[in-house]
């Protein structure tokens, strides 16, 4: 999450819910109900709080109290006698097909969102992650590409930012095939540059004046693009779960995929993607099965593949 979404959290729910009691007096009781009544009447104009957004106002509590103990404000934190810790139901993630992305691709092939897309379907990289992208974090001697900053909307201005964890804060081998669509687009920026009397560019990806793009308006560019080139609705986020679920399903060792995705631990990753890795439980069958076999002395039974 970013600082404007803690903020709005800790304004929009957690001070108007909790805000009236003492420190002191906070107790697992009172979160709890805290808890049920955005469950049920959370929104300002009506309804429940998702899943999602509850379970995020908690994890932001539980940093809340944890600092107050940490200052010695409290002796313990209240968070752990929660009864009713919310959890998130997770979306099962839908990604395009093969020939969705070649068709996508083909719609938007000379207009400006094309290399952007292609870096995201291949490296997986967040959205602010391409928009921050520097020219000089990438070697294409090496072929390879450094994540160092992000461009996020923080209260309401567009900002450069730092990776989320150490583990964001990445080096990627970017595809063979990448590499002459970069030098284009390095070849054609520097020649719009020159037209215009600006200097030489720093991002990779920014407005005709050279300013950083707007990621709000990004991704609405982005999906109508989607919708005018007639392929199933996926948001800009879309390509970077493509790029992930692809390497699990080729096969890709987990803590490989993980790290490539800038995930903070492979559990992440694993939690996120386990329904696309439907399959190996048979295979682990297989397995189990002809070691009983090659116990009891039968012959094994061929591994599929």
């Amino acid at each position: 999450m970013t600082v404007e979404r803690y903020s709005s959290l800790i304004k929009a729910h957690i001070i108007p819910g909790l805000g009236t009691i003492e420190l002191q007096a906070l107790d697992g009781g009172a979160i709890d109900r805290f808890y049920a009544h955005c469950r049920k009447e959370g929104r300002r104009h009506g309804g429940g709080l998702s899943s999602v957004t509850l379970h995020n106002v908690h994890r932001m509590l539980s940093q809340i109290l944890a600092s107050a103990v940490k200052a010695k404000k409290l002796a313990h934190s209240p968070i752990g006698d929660v009864q009713t810790k919310p959890k998130p139901k997770r979306k099962k993630i839908e990604v395009l097909d093969e020939k969705e992305l070649a068709a996508l691709l083909d719609h938007l092939s000379g207009h400006w969102l094309y290399v952007p897309t292609l870096l995201a379907v291949s490296t997986g990289l967040r959205r602010g992650e391409v928009l921050g992208l520097r020219w000089h974090d990438i070697d294409f001697t090496k072929g390879t590409l450094q994540v160092t900053q992000s461009v996020e909307v923080i209260g309401g201005e567009i900002c450069l930012t730092e990776p989320k964890t150490d583990r964001s804060r990445r080096t990627l081998k970017l595809p063979a095939s990448l590499l002459p669509e970069l030098t284009r687009h390095r070849k054609e920026q520097a020649e719009l540059r020159l037209r215009l009397g600006l200097g030489k560019a720093d991002l990779v990806f920014t407005s005709p004046e050279g300013a950083m793009l707007n990621p709000t308006v990004f991704s609405e560019t982005f999906a109508r693009q989607v919708r005018s080139a007639g392929v199933r609705a996926t948001k800009f986020h879309g390509l970077r779960h493509l790029h992930i679920s692809h390497l699990l399903k080729s096969g890709e060792p987990v803590h490989v995929v993980s790290a490539r995705a800038g995930h903070a631990r492979p559990s992440i990753t694993l939690d996120a993607y386990s329904h696309l890795l439907g399959g190996e439980d048979d295979q682990a069958a297989e397995q189990a099965d002809n070691m009983l076999r090659r116990a009891l002395g039968a012959n094994p039974v061929p591994t599929r593949r």
